[in-house]
């Protein structure tokens, strides 16, 4: 036996008995001696082979997939997991680790599921991990006309669950007036981002387009340039644009 399928074989007998784990994320093997709370919930780093899962052990019951199933329409519920899940990420990374962030409520019953899962994710992890490494993502939402800006419920409920996951190019769905302005700041966003994901949002008076981009410090800060090149153009069309972030990469890892 090797010495890391020694480490992942050797971790559940140190799993508290009758405890649900909830995973947030992977990252490198540096962070499995993190320990830190967020609203309450305590999280800790555990070591997966060469790797460290972002943890929470929280009770069986109410964290069972029945019962997950149940809630999923119970916005208050939905809106605080999904606003810690995002601060927990956050945290993590602060001090330059990357994280590859999990989806929403990845739960699990006992820790043989939580390690059949981390087992069959560990390549891709891997693999993300390094391309992620210290960037961020940003995210350019454009409007026809007067727009509020995006509200604040969650990202993981708001963005995250309509970004695409195959490369495509915006396909113009609106007055030709706007077609070749915003195809301009597409084009620009793109050329300073990493990568590029598509957000394809619920129906929403005025929307034009929406994209997710993976961007280095240099990356975002060519995505603000690009935004003020544009927007006086912009302004005189009626269009209205929001930029968000920098957020850790959920559009891109989970």
């Amino acid at each position: 036996m090797s010495k890391s399928q020694a480490v992942a074989s050797a971790q559940p007998r140190i799993y508290p008995t009758a405890r649900a784990v909830l995973l947030f994320g992977a990252g490198p093997a540096e962070l499995a001696t993190r320990r830190f709370a967020v609203e309450g919930r305590r999280v800790q780093g555990l070591r997966f082979k060469r790797l460290t899962l972002l943890v929470s052990y929280v009770d069986q019951i109410a964290y069972a997939a029945e019962e997950l199933e149940r809630r999923r329409n119970d916005l208050d519920f939905l809106r605080a997991e999904a606003r810690m899940h995002e601060r927990i990420v956050e945290r993590a990374g602060a001090h330059g680790a990357p994280v590859a962030p999990t989806r929403l409520l990845s739960a699990f019953a006992g820790p043989e599921l939580l390690e059949e899962f981390a087992s069959a994710h560990y390549a891709r992890w891997c693999r993300a991990l390094p391309r992620v490494g210290d960037k961020r993502e940003l995210v350019v939402h454009a409007f026809a006309g007067p727009h509020a800006a995006p509200d604040r419920a969650p990202y993981l409920l708001r963005v995250t669950p309509f970004v695409t996951r195959t490369p495509r190019a915006w396909q113009p769905k609106c007055e030709r007036r706007f077609t070749e302005h915003v195809h301009a700041i597409a084009g620009a966003c793109s050329e300073a981002a990493l990568a590029t994901r598509r957000i394809v949002l619920p129906s929403r008076r005025g929307a034009l387009y929406s994209a997710a981009y993976l961007v280095d410090e240099a990356g975002a800060e060519r995505v603000r340039v690009a935004l003020a090149d544009h927007q006086t153009a912009g302004a005189a069309l009626g269009i209205t644009m929001y930029l968000e972030g920098p957020r850790p990469p959920f559009s891109f890892c989970a």
